[in-house]
């Protein structure tokens, strides 16, 4: 029985208003913990995003826009009937055993592995048929081209294996491990796809030979994974009984998960609902160039998306714990950081998008520069608001993010509806954008209110504010007075990081605590800080 969160919570909040204190070395432990997962997160999660981006331009080089837009459509299938399927699992799995670890209760993770491997692949399993023979009566809803269809049929039984992947890294991310998600759902599965793809594309074969594409890496990296888990993982994690659980165990995650369910369900319409309407209201190429867009402004988020894999377990654990005000700082700090490695990213495809676009796809999908500024700057917006849906799911508030995200995603629709047909991509941008802001909004109100945690701190927003203006006004003299190519980016870059880092200084946003928690990971993780700290120093507030 977990405890109780609002009790707890409002002790903790008392106790903060007489004193600040906190477990230092803990947080800083578990911030060296976070940075180091993350970094080599960032590094294979990079290179996942970049081998994906690659298949993406490949297809969109080697074949049509409408064809593009059919790959897209048929991802966006795939992706919602695969969450449908893992039954929320795949975040319920990483923190129940998290939590279990937290609460000293170990005898419990081979129940929870168990029961979740076996549930989730039959719902796996059941969620692909439905799809595989319901897909005469969806594929319509599209597009009239026919070969739609049998697209669909593959995403159904693609959806099994795509449900298997998200399983079996659950499992290990409960552990806190980063290894195989790199391995597998990184590199494995976006490299052989691109690899798959180039060959296809080569060869010059048709089309739906791209889609077979897209299912022959899945099946191979599922099983190659599955292997993997079977000689290895069990043997390093103690899991040799996992098919010997506990019933009540597996009935307690399936009781915790299914909310979690909804919730991703929910949160891959919301993110799909504008891709799915474009081509319910308009055309696939339509499709096509707006997902030239989409992909590229959600890299914006990378920073928050690799320390979301390892904070949501760490804070899972510290909430079994009872350190609350640990959570409160490590969310603090942690958004802060994200938000300075995404900055110059943001600013990068909101003033260059033509560029950014034209050199990728090419010069017919620049028609996409509008939505690109969109999805860009609400990606930022996202990471301002920092990982508060995995804080809410760790202190327990499945039911809340389930009817906070239900009411986003049937807000999303219904503006989605509204505005493609009046205002196109652009509509479905700025419905997109509308809705993603909408329900963090809802979550850090909910946040704040039982756990005083919140990440719109005055030495967060200031150096944004300051440094946003000063990069804009310098990013617009500089594509008046300069031909901006891909070198030039990468130039603009740097110049964008390095004037951030610079009205951080000058706001004074680098806090007391900031340097005390610097010095702590030094000493935690021996590595030599001292040029930063002494220039920190300087300007600490």
């Amino acid at each position: 029985m977990e405890p109780s969160t609002s009790g707890v919570i409002i002790i903790d909040k008392r106790k903060n208003s007489v004193k600040k204190d906190y477990d230092e070395d803990e947080v800083a432990m578990s911030l060296a913990k976070v940075g180091k997962g993350a970094f080599i997160l960032f590094i294979g999660t990079g290179l996942g995003i970049l081998f994906n981006f690659l298949s993406r331009v490949l297809i969109a080089r080697f074949y049509t826009p409408a064809d593009y837009g059919m790959f897209n459509l048929f991802l966006t299938i795939l992706t919602i009937f695969a969450t449908i399927g893992a039954l929320g699992l795949r975040n319920g799995i990483q923190r129940n055993i998290a939590y279990s670890i937290g609460k000293k209760s170990k005898e419990k993770v081979s129940s929870i592995i168990g029961g979740g491997l076996v549930f989730g692949l039959l719902g796996g399993i059941v969620s692909g048929g439905i799809l595989y023979f319901s897909a005469p009566h969806i594929a319509p809803l599209f597009s009239e081209n026919p070969d739609l269809i049998y697209y669909f049929r593959i995403a159904g039984l693609s959806t099994p294996f795509f449900v298997l992947i998200y399983l079996l890294v659950s499992v290990f991310r409960g552990f806190q491990r980063t290894k195989e998600r790199i391995l597998f759902f990184n590199l494995g599965r976006n490299s052989l796809l691109l690899l798959l793809v180039f060959i296809v594309g080569l060869l010059a074969l048709s089309f739906d030979r791209v889609i077979l594409a897209a299912f022959f890496s899945l099946v191979l990296i599922s099983i190659i994974f599955l292997v993997y888990y079977l000689r290895k993982g069990k043997i390093e994690l103690d899991l040799s009984k996992t098919l010997d659980f506990d019933r009540g165990i597996g009935k307690e995650l399936i009781i915790f998960s299914l909310p979690l369910m909804l919730v991703d369900m929910m949160y891959e319409v919301m993110g799909w609902a504008d891709t799915m309407l474009i081509g319910f209201f308009s055309t696939e190429e339509a499709v096509g160039f707006y997902n030239a867009a989409r992909p590229i402004g959600a890299f914006v988020s990378i920073g928050l998306t690799v320390s979301h894999f390892i904070y949501s377990p760490l804070v899972a654990e510290l909430y079994a714990q009872e350190k609350f005000r640990e959570n409160e700082v490590i969310y603090t700090v942690l958004t802060k950081w994200v938000c300075a490695m995404a900055f110059p990213i943001a600013l990068l495809f909101i003033l260059f998008p033509e560029t950014i676009l034209g050199t990728f796809f090419g010069e017919e999908y620049i028609v996409a520069t509008i939505p690109l500024q969109i999805i860009a700057a609400v990606y930022f917006v996202n990471n301002l608001m920092g990982p508060n849906g995995a804080t809410l799911t760790a202190y327990g508030k499945t039911k809340f993010l389930m009817y906070a995200t239900f009411i986003a995603a049937i807000t999303n629709i219904v503006l989605n509806s509204i505005m493609i047909p009046r205002f196109g991509i652009i509509g479905a941008a700025s419905a997109t954008g509308i809705s993603i802001i909408g329900v963090n909004v809802i979550r850090i109100f909910k946040l704040n209110k039982i756990a005083g945690i919140h990440s719109l701190k005055k030495n967060t927003l200031e150096p944004i504010l300051f440094g946003g203006v000063i990069s804009i006004f310098t990013g617009f003299i500089i594509r008046t007075i300069f031909p901006i190519n891909l070198f030039a980016l990468i130039i603009i870059f740097a110049l964008f990081s390095i004037l951030f880092f610079l009205s951080m200084i000058l706001t004074r946003s680098i806090s007391k605590e900031d340097v005390n928690l610097l010095l702590l990971v030094e000493k935690r993780t021996g590595l030599e800080l001292k040029i930063i700290k002494n220039v920190l120093k300087r300007f600490v507030d």
